[in-house]
């Protein structure tokens, strides 16, 4: 593996710690050490001493926005005084699930830069001639798989929130509250705003991937009265088809990305093991 391809995968795996840290808005229960280890790498992108930290230093004046932001996302989810996230002594992270809009909106947006990045290596292959087969098909793989996944977590949480307002409005005889505001506001406005963005930014070839976003917007504008329902079906109909179709798509295309994930860390690691080996001939040689 070429110089520019390994500096390619490495920004891939900060992406998917990146993307990883998602899982703190899910009801599963995630032990502190693999917190540790993701904080442990996201923290690798402000220090200067790694590939994509010192990228970052070097461009700083561009990047000064960004690495705001992803300070702040850190000191969010991954210091001591997090207010989402918190080790306890049973050994495992306890979330504040009242604020997995606020995790998402750092993902999000957080890793589309760090993901631009990534593209203009891709680019700098292309031009030198010095893309390599397999690690293209990981780039493809990952998008694919990042965009899906995106979309599915973020068209259930929109769902989510899209139900309780619908309560809150009948509760109120269709006048609106300042509850039903807040909801629009700060939940309903802010997702429909990532699902718009995650959309937009995708890079993926794919019909299937595509469809499926396109599908995520429909009913996002259905939702806000700017589209009549698809064959006049139920809301609740409506969310169950397209979270079953994009839940497929997750299926499929989870698998093919750790598969190729996989095959180019080995051989990222069969090249640093050969580089090392190769140095220490040259040192007895010398």
């Amino acid at each position: 593996m070429n110089n520019t391809s390994q500096c390619i995968f490495d920004i891939s795996h900060v992406l998917r710690t990146l993307r990883d840290t998602m899982e703190f808005a899910l009801p599963n229960q995630v032990k502190n050490e693999i917190y540790d280890q993701r904080k442990a790498i996201l923290n690798t992108v402000l220090d200067p001493k790694s590939f994509l930290g010192k990228f970052v230093s070097d461009n700083e004046e561009k990047l000064k926005d960004f690495k705001t932001k992803y300070q702040e996302f850190l000191d969010d989810i991954y210091s001591e005084t997090s207010t989402i996230c918190t080790k306890t002594p049973e050994g495992t992270v306890r979330v504040d699930h009242a604020q997995n809009i606020k995790i998402y909106q750092d993902i999000v947006y957080l890793s589309e830069t760090i993901r631009d990045i990534m593209y203009s290596h891709v680019a700098f292959a292309k031009s030198k001639n010095q893309t390599e087969e397999a690690v293209m098909k990981h780039v493809d793989n990952d998008e694919k798989f990042d965009r899906i996944i995106k979309d599915f977590l973020l068209i259930q949480e929109y769902q989510k929130s899209f139900m309780e307002f619908q309560k809150v409005m009948s509760e109120s005889q269709g006048k609106p509250t300042p509850q039903s505001n807040f909801i629009v506001q700060n939940e309903l406005n802010v997702l429909a705003s990532m699902i718009r963005f995650n959309r937009e930014h995708c890079h993926s070839l794919s019909n299937e991937v595509w469809d499926s976003l396109d599908h995520t917007v429909e009913l996002v504008l259905s939702c806000e009265g700017r589209r009549e329902r698809r064959d006049n079906k139920s809301f609740p109909e409506l969310f169950q088809n397209l979270i079953k179709e994009v839940g497929e798509k997750v299926n499929k295309f989870g698998p093919e990305y750790n598969e190729t994930y996989q095959r180019t860390l080995k051989d990222m690691l069969d090249t640093i093991k050969a580089n090392q080996e190769n140095n220490k001939d040259k040192e007895a040689q010398a």
